[in-house]
């Protein structure tokens, strides 16, 4: 489980890099969680922006940990940063409680990332199962950015979800409230 945080978080910081590479913008998107639009992967729904750009496995730089379902970058940066989520699936040992996965993600991220610290933390309800929304900001590495990241947690037989949103700290609360209800409309099917 260490190495999927591991890879969800590079998951954050390589599509960053990739969408940077790609183009370049530096005003942000006035769009509010309501204008949020249906997203089907097949095994899960989840609300985004109708403007940010949706990157699939066949679109994937070889980087990208194979667990990695899809991600979406806004089109424009933020102080040079792509705001973005991404589903990440990992296959599990066993059946877990999803609380329970949550916590145990949770404190790998608390052990494993630079400069961590929880900004917030709650219980959700996901479709009737509990769960765990996950606040906090940290580095990947001590040479890389500070990095806003809200996760959701999830399970389903054998089958593990987490939901990763990034963006820079100083991000408007009116963006991070976004991303927020952007990672917390995912839903299993």
């Amino acid at each position: 489980m260490e190495n999927i945080i591991k890879k969800t978080l590079a998951v954050v910081a390589i599509i960053m890099l990739t969408v940077i590479l790609n183009g370049c913008g530096s005003t942000s998107t006035n769009t509010t969680a309501n204008n949020l639009q249906l997203y089907e992967g097949g095994e899960f729904t989840i609300n985004i922006d109708p403007s940010w750009k949706v990157i699939n496995k066949s679109d994937f730089y070889a980087e990208i940990p194979q667990e990695t379902v899809v991600a979406f970058t806004t089109p424009e940066s933020y102080d040079g940063f792509f705001i973005n989520v991404n589903v990440v699936k990992e296959t599990l040992q066993q059946e877990i409680a999803a609380i329970d996965y949550a916590r145990a993600n949770i404190n790998l991220s608390a052990q494993n990332l630079t400069d961590y610290e929880k900004i917030q933390e709650a219980k959700i309800d996901l479709g009737g199962i509990p769960t765990m929304v996950h606040i906090f900001q940290a580095r990947l590495n001590p040479t890389e950015k500070l990095i806003r990241f809200v996760q959701l947690y999830a399970t389903k037989g054998n089958n593990g979800y987490i939901v990763t949103g990034g963006m820079l700290p100083s991000t408007p609360k009116e963006l991070r409230d976004q991303v927020g209800a952007v990672v917390t409309s995912f839903m299993l099917r």
